[in-house]
């Protein structure tokens, strides 16, 4: 199986490849990497590939620690509605938690935990590949890079880990580690790993920090640009982007748009829609895509699309479709074994 990870990954490549006066779509199409899904930021592409780009373009561009640059471009944003769900949280601990459970939803092709210490007071953030991969260090340094950034948004400017570990053998330049991480990093270790007190993870999310509700508020209007003005289309998309929010309601989307919640109500039934009935057939929707990747958790595909408790997922799956969402699930992988029987049949050359 051919795993994959999302092409918002690689956001900041273009331009840091342009300012190391570099061919960003050369490089991509080397790969097999289609330069409009990482202009665009939509879309997946296979992981290998990612790790091999980042490599060659180290290489080409005599860039040592290109993967620490490409870090310094990226924050929680690349993650999407994973970054709303973490914000949510209570603590920076339970917001890393949920960034864990559902990476494999984002990127399947690294595994992430959050280990204690002996004594529980320091907790490893650790990361690893899932597949051998021969070279990966640019891609191994762009994580940590970026997880030590997302956990300073979560934590607050003040953050410092621990210190940082990495398999590698050989620092470069041992100060630029130093920059980017502002602790000590350490080498030929056996993890590749952010080390963090039990303090900094008990600290609680701010609800009004600046900095994350910008954040926040980035990802929902994100859903406004660019797509057509009519009224119905763009409620949808502030839907899609609320929903693992839990903040997905009539007066949440009345305000993205700078109207009253009944000026919303009204227009809205000038084009026969109701928003609740919208809403609903939306979450049966994504219900439908979120049931079919069998490795997702149930309690997870209940907060991505806005419930707070399972058992409001579990009530709405039956309304929809008859059955329980564990029945449902069950209903469409026998539904694509079958397609993909047939397909390979229709695939078969005839011999007379």
């Amino acid at each position: 199986m051919t795993l994959l990870i999302r092409t918002a990954s690689l956001r900041g490549f273009y331009q840091l490849v342009t300012r190391l006066n570099g061919d960003p779509e050369a490089l991509l199409r080397r790969f097999n990497i289609d330069p409009a899904k990482v202009k665009s930021l939509e879309g997946v592409l296979p992981y290998r590939a990612k790790i091999n780009l980042l490599e060659e373009a180290a290489r080409e561009l005599d860039c040592s620690d290109f993967g620490l640059r490409l870090a310094q471009e990226q924050d929680l944003k690349i993650f999407g509605s994973l970054a709303a769900v973490a914000l949510t949280a209570p603590t920076v601990a339970e917001a890393l938690k949920k960034i864990i459970h559902y990476m494999r939803y984002y990127s399947p092709g690294i595994h992430i935990s959050l280990d204690p210490s002996a004594d529980g007071s320091q907790f490893l953030f650790k990361f690893a590949l899932r597949e051998r991969v021969t070279h990966a260090r640019q891609h191994m340094e762009l994580t940590l890079g970026l997880a030590r950034n997302v956990v300073e948004m979560l934590c607050g400017d003040d953050f410092r880990p621990q210190a940082v570990t990495m398999r590698a053998e050989a620092p470069l330049r041992h100060n630029r580690y130093e920059e980017v991480f502002a602790a000590p990093v350490y080498f030929g270790c056996e993890h590749n790993a952010l080390i963090l007190t039990a303090e900094q993870l008990q600290r609680p999310l701010d609800a009004q920090d600046p900095a994350l509700n910008q954040l926040l508020g980035e990802y929902i209007s994100d859903a406004l640009v660019h797509e057509p003005l009519d009224l119905t289309h763009q409620v949808k998309q502030l839907i899609y982007r609320l929903l693992p929010t839990q903040r997905c309601n009539l007066q949440e989307v009345a305000n993205q748009l700078g109207l009253h919640k009944r000026t919303l109500q009204r227009r809205l039934s000038d084009n026969s829609v109701i928003f609740e009935e919208l809403l609903d057939e939306i979450r049966r929707e994504r219900a439908v895509v979120y049931l079919a990747e069998p490795e997702l958790p149930m309690t997870q595909i209940a907060a991505l699309l806005g419930y707070r408790e399972q058992s409001s997922f579990n009530r709405a799956c039956r309304r929809w479709f008859g059955v329980t969402p564990m029945k449902k699930r069950s209903q469409l992988q026998t539904s694509a074994e079958t397609e993909a029987v047939e397909e390979s049949r229709t695939l078969q050359p005839e011999f007379e």
